[in-house]
């Protein structure tokens, strides 16, 4: 049998691939979203977005960008996120 040296003194088979982390798991369903939104805003049908972004560790980010900062648009905006409270909360259901 064949083997790699992989470090300075493990010797595995030349059929195994040693892993030093997992990679990241890449929804598709994420991705999709953001190109379609890109699109939009670059087609100028999405003018501002109100954004909570969950990261890999379970933290979060809320951003308020383009006509979603505008003094004209709160209620909208308060609006959007209430809503999508609501959605958050009605998961499982």
């Amino acid at each position: 049998m064949n083997s790699e040296r992989i470090g300075s003194n493990t010797a595995v088979p030349s059929n195994v691939v040693a892993i030093s982390g997992g990679a990241p798991t890449v929804s598709t369903e994420t991705v999709s979203l953001l190109e379609q939104l890109l699109e939009d805003a670059r087609a100028g049908t999405v003018t501002g977005l109100a954004v909570v972004v969950l990261r890999t560790k379970g933290n979060y980010d809320v951003r308020l960008r383009g006509g979603a900062t505008e003094n004209g648009n709160k209620m909208s905006v308060a609006g959007m996120l209430a809503a999508l409270q609501k959605m958050v909360l009605e998961l499982g259901d």
